[in-house]
């Protein structure tokens, strides 16, 4: 899982090595999933939303900052306590970072 997230391209897509299949994100199923994240982010994204003594990211600012990589690596993982892990499947994750990149550029 790790290595398929790692190959992750500014397009979207990702690659998995040990299949040789492409998962390439989609924007509207990754701004469905998104609206999970709108509690804390806000559908603009802007965030600041206190959650447990810290606030939300500004995804406007973040994700312009982060390569996709990154990104996905923070939606499968969490961030510290503030975040918990959102998506595991690939496909989520490459749905979500789609979706980010394009709202968030």
């Amino acid at each position: 899982m790790i290595l398929l997230l790692l190959t992750l391209a500014c397009t979207g897509t990702i690659t998995d090595t040990g299949t040789d299949t492409d998962i390439v994100g989609d924007q509207a199923a990754g701004a469905t999933l998104f609206s999970a994240c709108a509690g804390c982010h806000g559908t603009d994204g802007i965030g600041g939303d206190d959650i447990g003594g810290t606030p939300s990211a500004d995804l406007t600012a973040k994700v312009p900052a982060l390569t996709d990589t990154e990104l996905a690596n923070i939606i499968e993982s969490g961030f510290g306590s503030a975040m918990p892990s959102q998506y595991t499947d690939a496909q989520d994750v490459a749905d979500v970072v789609a979706y980010l990149r394009a709202t968030f550029p």
